[in-house]
């Protein structure tokens, strides 16, 4: 899987990157602070699964950046947008306009790898709101996920197969699916893609 990475600050952009050589073996991030810088790569012929946008790049003018990403490839690549905590408004008014997706920069290192993972599969990504509101693991017992279900969380969260979580916890695959089964039916998910979206949206992913 390959990202564009399209960020202001630089340090933070390659600690970014190094996280995801150290988090994710199957991604590749590629930098870029410019949206121009983007637009070239994307004309050299990088062709990503998904490209990120900051709002505070010195040439994204609003979301003209998204518009002019679109208007370069021949196929609508996906692009999402990276700004400040704002509410769930104007965060859909970034979907509206053709993001697939809206990721806050407060958000964690997990929580971030696997909103881009779900961006890259093709489904679109808001997170809870922010701000003083309840969210919903507010009222969430602590053991509400067994210890098995955290694992199985955490194996979706890695993307590993059923077959490498269950070599991790030395179970058989017949056991990892019932533990799945009762982990999606808990964070009413229809499938693993779904699971980890659900478990983004209830901040029970771990930092």
């Amino acid at each position: 899987m390959q990202i564009i990475l399209t960020y202001a600050n630089i340090f933070s952009r390659d600690l970014i990157i190094e996280q995801s050589l150290q988090l994710q073996s199957g991604m590749e991030v590629l930098g870029s602070s410019r949206v121009i810088e983007t637009i070239d790569m994307i004309n050299r012929g990088i062709n990503p699964e998904l490209i990120i946008l900051d709002t505070g790049l010195s040439d994204m003018k609003g979301l003209s950046g998204l518009a002019r990403i679109h208007e370069s490839s021949q196929r609508k690549l996906p692009v999402a947008i990276m700004g400040s905590p704002t509410s769930q408004s104007e965060m859909r008014m970034v979907l509206d306009a053709g993001a697939v997706g809206y990721i806050p920069k407060n958000i964690g290192i997990k929580a971030f790898f696997s909103a881009i993972t779900l961006m890259a599969e093709g489904e679109n990504f808001i997170p809870a709101e922010h701000g003083g509101h309840k969210s919903e693991n507010s009222f969430l017992p602590n053991n509400w996920l067994t210890g098995r279900e955290q694992d199985m969380l955490a194996g979706l969260l890695s993307g590993k197969s059923n077959k490498e979580i269950a070599r991790s916890h030395g179970l058989s695959e017949v056991t990892v699916k019932h533990h799945l089964k009762s982990l999606r039916g808990k964070l009413g998910a229809r499938n693993r893609t779904h699971a980890v979206c659900r478990a983004i949206e209830l901040g029970i992913v771990p930092e």
